[in-house]
């Protein structure tokens, strides 16, 4: 009987630590944050939308969750205000021990598993200019811009919150570069997709098949197979765009029996790109008896200020309106005025140019 009972105890005993296997606490929750509840949620990876998992009552600071076997996962803490969250910190769902700790700075540290270990050490190095950036935030809010000498001091600060805001999203990419085929590293793929394409190109060749499977991977995956299609070295995408007679004219019809073909992407409300277009004319001017044609690619929304704005500037060239964002989306247009040389093959050859560089460059190959 002795025997029987022991093997029941156990059992039992073993049963408590399966349904047990995944531990979260919490400490340091804001008194605010005293009473409320707490949502633990993942992404569902067919619906790409949050699903809540489980909850917990913050009670004199703390919280604690137990869970049955997980697969590791990203994960959410989030207190909800009228809808929308209040607080929130992300971290990775896996079996073990996980303790989660508000610090007195607001920031957050995780630990107790691998996968969290091994994400605290990246969030340690991010804190810091993300410290910054919030600092500089509570001094911008006590600066009116009344004066010209706050606002210098705004426009400072803004700079410095860009610079910050890049070195975070930077230092995420090197950490996702490093551990794309981890959960650690893939709880960030959500927060290098603001980064441009160029720079993801390095995460999708280190990805393994079965990352490669995961829904945000193959939005990366998707838009770095569009940008090496619209490389250097790579023949000119096709499109159809509209001409200032509201007719459908693809592009490949404006390049053919060309030499060298410069695609302007601009539009009417760009400042920058209007001012770039007394340098396009001279180009044009002094260039397209020796070969030069240029297609000007608007994005306006509005096509009679784009008709306009192409008579006051006096741009004779070949215009297309892309309406459609075709030609956006296959050239991955990111800031205007962006420009794209296209030699006599159909293959682009430079980007991004403008000024007396693009025109040492039209110069080179009209030699």
């Amino acid at each position: 009987m002795k025997i029987i009972g022991l093997n029941i105890l156990l059992a039992l005993f073993c049963l408590a630590c399966q349904h047990s296997a995944c531990v979260i606490n919490g400490t340091g929750m804001l008194s605010e944050q005293e009473g409320k509840q707490l949502y633990l949620q993942v992404l569902d990876n067919e619906t790409m939308k949050p699903r809540i998992l489980d909850s917990a009552l913050v009670c004199g600071g703390k919280f604690r969750m137990e869970l049955s076997s997980v697969l590791p996962q990203t994960a959410m803490l989030s207190i909800m205000e009228n809808g929308k969250p209040a607080w929130g910190a992300q971290f990775i769902l896996e079996d073990g021990q996980i303790h989660i700790a508000l610090q007195a700075d607001n920031t957050v540290t995780i630990a107790g598993t691998p996968n969290n270990d091994l994400l605290q050490q990246h969030l340690t190095r991010w804190y810091v200019p993300m410290n910054k950036m919030q600092a500089n935030n509570r001094q911008m809010g006590l600066l009116r811009g009344d004066t010209e000498q706050e606002r210098a001091a705004l426009d400072s600060l803004d700079k410095q919150n860009r610079a910050y805001l890049r070195e975070m999203r930077l230092l995420s990419l090197e950490f996702v570069k490093e551990n794309v085929n981890n959960p650690a590293g893939q709880s960030l793929l959500m927060e290098i997709m603001g980064l441009p394409d160029r720079l993801l190109v390095d995460v999708v060749e280190r990805a393994n098949a079965e990352t490669l499977r995961l829904p945000l991977m193959q939005q990366i995956v998707e838009r770095v197979n569009i940008f090496k299609a619209a490389a250097i070295g790579q023949p000119f995408p096709d499109f159809t765009g509209e001409d200032l007679q509201g007719k459908q004219i693809r592009l490949s019809d404006c390049v053919k029996g060309k030499e060298y073909v410069l695609l302007d992407f601009w539009a009417s409300w760009c400042k920058p790109c209007c001012e770039e277009m007394p340098s396009l004319k001279k180009l044009y001017r002094d260039y397209r008896a020796k070969g030069l044609e240029i297609v000007g690619i608007s994005i306006d929304e509005d096509k009679k200020a784009w008709q306009q704005k192409v008579g006051d500037l006096g741009m004779n060239w070949i215009q297309l309106r892309d309406a459609s964002r075709e030609a956006v989306k296959k050239y991955v247009i990111g800031p205007i005025p962006h420009t794209v040389l296209i030699d006599p093959s159909g293959k682009i050859i430079a980007k991004d140019l403008r000024g007396q560089e693009l025109e040492n460059k039209i110069i080179e190959c009209l030699k």
